[in-house]
C-alpha cells in the first residue's frame, strides 16, 4: 500500500439531501497508479451517532460540516453506530479491471448523492476502493429536523 495518498471529505447540504466528495490526492514525489478490481471507485457510508436531539434543535448543517476535514480516518472499533446509509447498497459495477493515475500533486474527486437522509447526527465516511492504496476521511454531519 502507497503511504503518498491523503484523502479529504467535502459535505454540502442540497435541496435533494447531502453531497459528499471524497478527494484523494497524491502528496508523494512520484507517480501512483491506483488499481481497482471492479468499476467502483470509492465507498460512502453514513453511521448514526446517536444524538438525535441536537440534530432536531439545528437549523442547517453547520459551517464546520460544510468544510473540509483532511485524514480523519473512519474508524469501526469504539463507537458501534448502526450503518444508516451506504452509497453502493443496491449498485452495480463494471466487473472489470480499472486503474486511475495520478501524478504528484495531482487530485481525483470522486462524488455521491445521499438523498433525503433522515434528521440526526452521523459519522459519514469516504473511502477509496483501490485494491492498492488506502485513502479514507469522514466527518461528522448534522441533519436538521425539518
Amino acid at each position: 500500500m502507497t503511504d503518498t495518498i491523503d484523502a479529504s471529505l467535502t459535505v454540502a447540504p442540497t435541496e435533494r439531501g447531502v453531497d459528499l466528495t471524497l478527494t484523494v490526492e497524491n502528496t508523494g514525489t512520484e507517480p501512483v497508479e491506483l488499481s481497482f478490481a471492479d468499476g467502483q471507485r470509492a465507498e460512502f457510508v453514513a453511521r448514526g451517532v446517536g444524538d438525535e436531539d441536537r440534530a432536531g434543535n439545528d437549523d442547517r448543517v453547520s459551517n464546520e460540516d460544510r468544510a473540509s476535514n483532511d485524514d480523519r480516518a473512519g474508524d469501526d472499533s469504539g463507537n458501534a453506530a448502526s450503518e444508516a446509509w451506504r452509497w453502493s447498497e443496491g449498485r452495480a459495477f463494471a466487473m472489470a479491471l480499472g486503474s486511475d493515475s495520478l501524478e504528484p500533486g495531482e487530485r481525483v474527486a470522486y462524488d455521491a448523492e445521499w438523498p433525503s437522509p433522515p434528521a440526526g447526527e452521523y459519522e459519514v465516511t469516504g473511502s477509496l476502493s483501490a485494491t492498492n492504496a488506502d485513502a479514507t476521511a469522514s466527518m461528522t454531519v448534522v441533519v436538521p429536523a425539518e
